[in-house]
């Protein structure tokens, strides 16, 4: 007799093939190099505004930008890259790899403070940036002793490169002596406390998150795989190596955008879509309309799938919502099967371990958790980073014999299903962006007018956390919030810059080691924004984004 579906274990199938069976255990260029010579022809970027980049010329714009570089990086350089959605983000990221530098991949969109960070942290001595990154880079390096070349993107798609000259001797691809252990990449996470921390990776793990997505789910070479995020996310990435790998199409937007999602998707035959943070919320804000139900999606993959509104999704876009956990420093670790996903409609599961990957629970006493139960996570996984860039000592708080405490709060059910609950860490989730507090407080503290700072967040039915500031002002200083955002906008990415600003009449409450108790700024719990001045109300902020 077959026990009630309660009891049912939830396992991923037997069909399910071993690690690197779709994608071979190889540095990224021995990956995509070969992929992009096997079929010249053939499309390797689609964007939504119909512009066209075929393998070809994307491998002819890597091979000439590769010989420009030659002269300027030696093995294990740092480069920082700051491009948004176009092709010379992949020309410059695979041109760095092929003279075995590192890239430091980080949004285009990032204020001065957020840069000089980045860019003194990681050492780098040489930025590629899109044109507003590349004039912040440029100020904020200017008369530091770091010496840091800035080379802007400029020109037609995807010749942005050939006003360096580039091209003058041919670069040998195959010819590059990398090992899948060296450093090939760096994405600043912005943890739990302090500044961003650079997450260092091998190339492993962007060639297993293309093998596992393969092997856990059904692509094929007639989809045509959208891309919602920008490139500087890891998940474009591993999504633009299966696309090459199977011969499927991938489509992509400039920036996200929810009037012209429905279009883009008929438009372009979309037939599976990877989003993120408040992109599901977005899509239930618009009026429906034919096209969100005479596509041709099969399934979207999507980082945080809202509870409350997952059955709403289902029903009214005609297709099943997979949900995924992971982080920088782990990359994928826990996802639904597809063909259990509607079974956890609305439970807020977001899935079980993904095979090679190993979790526990552990209580706040250390102890582990067998069975059912709520504990924080850890995690062991082939996809783990090398480690903080620099850090060892926050490298060694979070990584113990090759587990990673991950600090966040998850449910067991009886069914092996885990679910999020939230975070221990103090971090602000906004839109599926990490918010550490203390960076936004130290450019609050830089404002001439603000004696002290106090960052937290506060729930948001579409970003699922906002960001309010609590302020303090020198004697005699004017309370004026536009000002303070517009600064907080100069120096910090626009997702970071605070919606509610209050000011705080009173000395801070503060711990006995002087820290400020935030906890005592909440009335009955929870930290008010009616009667405080909200960004999104202002005649100058405009439409809400994610």
């Amino acid at each position: 007799m077959i026990a009630p579906f309660e009891t049912q274990k939830l396992r991923w199938p037997d069909s399910v093939g071993a690690i690197w069976s779709q994608i071979l255990c190889e540095t990224t260029l021995d990956v995509v190099i070969p992929l992009l010579q096997q079929d010249p022809d053939a499309s390797a970027l689609i964007f939504e505004d119909d512009v066209i980049v075929t393998r070809g010329a994307l491998l002819d714009g890597v091979e000439r930008f590769a010989s420009h570089l030659r002269d300027r990086l030696r093995p294990g350089d740092r480069v920082i890259l700051a491009i948004g959605n176009r092709a010379e983000f992949f020309i410059a990221w695979l041109s760095i790899l092929a003279n075995r530098g590192v890239p430091v991949i980080i949004s285009p969109d990032l204020g001065s403070y957020t840069a000089i960070h980045i860019a003194h942290d990681s050492g780098a001595v040489l930025a590629i940036a899109d044109g507003t990154a590349a004039d912040v880079l440029r100020s904020v390096t200017a008369g530091s002793r770091q010496k840091l070349e800035v080379i802007s993107v400029a020109g037609e798609e995807p010749n942005g490169f050939d006003h360096l000259g580039v091209g003058v001797e041919s670069f040998n691809l195959g010819g590059v002596n990398a090992s899948i252990h060296e450093p090939a990449g760096i994405h600043y996470t912005s943890g739990t406390t302090g500044p961003p921390k650079g997450c260092v990776h091998d190339h492993r793990q962007y060639i297993r998150y293309a093998d596992i997505g393969m092997r856990l789910y059904p692509f094929a070479a007639s989809d045509r795989l959208l891309n919602t995020l920008q490139f500087h996310y890891g998940d474009s990435v591993w999504l633009w190596i299966i696309a090459l790998k199977l011969g499927a199409d991938f489509v992509s937007v400039r920036k996200f955008s929810v009037s012209r999602f429905w279009p883009n998707v008929d438009r372009l035959g979309v037939t599976m879509f990877l989003g993120i943070g408040a992109i599901p919320n977005l899509l239930l804000t618009v009026p429906p309309s034919d096209l969100e139900r005479g596509h041709k999606i099969r399934f979207a993959m999507q980082v945080g799938v809202p509870g409350a509104q997952h059955a709403e999704l289902v029903e009214r876009f005609g297709f099943p919502w997979v949900e995924g956990y992971g982080m920088s420093e782990t990359g994928v670790t826990i996802c639904m099967p597809l063909d259990s996903s509607n079974d956890y409609i609305g439970t807020g599961a977001i899935g079980i371990p993904v095979p090679e990957v190993d979790v526990t629970l552990h209580d706040d006493a250390g102890e582990k958790i067998e069975g059912p139960g709520i504990g924080q996570l850890s995690v062991r996984t082939p996809d783990m980073m090398l480690g903080y860039f620099n850090l060892p000592d926050a490298t060694a708080e979070v990584l113990h014999d090759g587990w990673l405490r991950t600090g966040d709060l998850v449910r067991r059910d009886e069914n092996d299903v885990y679910y999020f609950l939230g975070r221990t860490k103090l971090i602000i989730r906004r839109g599926g962006e990490n918010v550490a507090p203390e960076e936004v407080e130290a450019v609050l503290r830089m404002h001439p007018s603000v004696v002290d700072a106090a960052v937290v967040p506060v729930a948001d039915e579409l970003r699922g956390e906002e960001i309010k500031a609590y302020v303090q002002l020198e004697d005699g200083a004017s309370f004026e919030p536009q000002i303070l955002s517009d600064f907080c906008a100069a120096h910090l990415s626009a997702f970071k810059v605070p919606r509610y600003f209050q000011q705080q009449t009173a000395a801070f409450p503060r711990t006995p080691s002087l820290r400020i108790q935030k906890s005592a700024l909440a009335i009955d719990g929870v930290h008010q924004v009616t009667s405080v001045w909200d960004g999104d109300e202002s005649s100058t902020r405009g439409v809400r984004t994610p």
